[in-house]
């Protein structure tokens, strides 16, 4: 129970360092929670900023929290596959609400994908596909999103233990891994309710008005 304690406060404050909202605020002085989408994330600073620069720096340190989140209790705790899951649920909902931005900040889609760099690579193959086909339907980014998120969640949750036991590069129970699962995808399913919520309103508007 101490490695878990320890390991999802750590994973939370390396998590919700706000590298998008630092990073535009030195390049721009502005919010970026104010601008664009509000999103504190990769696609909103670029947008803000219209600097491929920004947005891959953003990116790429966004992605080292959630590996970094992983890694240190692996090490600390001998290849414990709880307490590195901890860690990676606390990097995702510290991204996602970080105490310092009043709880707003981004969707943790590059700090998840971090995390599962390590704990199982194939896991970002298959969102990677699930994100192909969910933008391929609506042509929308959040929305391919949401279809991604909701995609592995499901197949986190009802796939066989052999299967799944292939996915995670670390070993561990069944049942912890279906918990991981859970935990760690439903904080990003909580920040894509907004955006899907607002292009299902814009859809039936549009349809009203045609």
């Amino acid at each position: 129970m101490f490695s878990l304690l320890v390991s999802i406060a750590f994973g939370y404050l390396l998590g919700s360092l706000p590298f998008a909202y630092l990073i535009v605020l030195w390049k721009t002085r502005v919010d970026i929670r104010k601008v664009g989408s509000g999103n504190v994330g990769t696609l909103n600073s670029y947008e803000v900023t219209r600097s491929p620069a920004v947005g891959v720096a953003v990116l790429v340190l966004d992605l080292v929290k959630g590996v970094v989140s992983a890694i240190v209790p692996l090490f600390f705790w001998g290849n414990e596959f709880a307490a590195a899951a901890a860690s990676g649920v606390g990097a995702v909902i510290g991204h996602n609400f970080p105490v310092w931005l009043k709880w707003k900040g981004g969707r943790g889609l590059a700090t998840a994908a971090g995390v599962m760099f390590v704990l199982g690579w194939i896991a970002v193959a298959l969102w990677g596909l699930f994100w192909g086909l969910g933008f391929a339907i609506f042509r929308k980014v959040n929305l391919g999103n949401a279809v991604a998120t909701i995609g592995l969640l499901i197949f986190f949750l009802t796939s066989p233990a052999a299967w799944m036991e292939k996915l995670i590069s670390v070993p561990a129970p069944i049942s912890e891994i279906r918990w991981f699962g859970l935990l760690f995808f439903l904080p990003i399913l909580l920040r894509l309710i907004e955006p899907v919520k607002d292009h299902l309103n814009s859809s039936i508007k549009k349809h009203y008005e045609s």
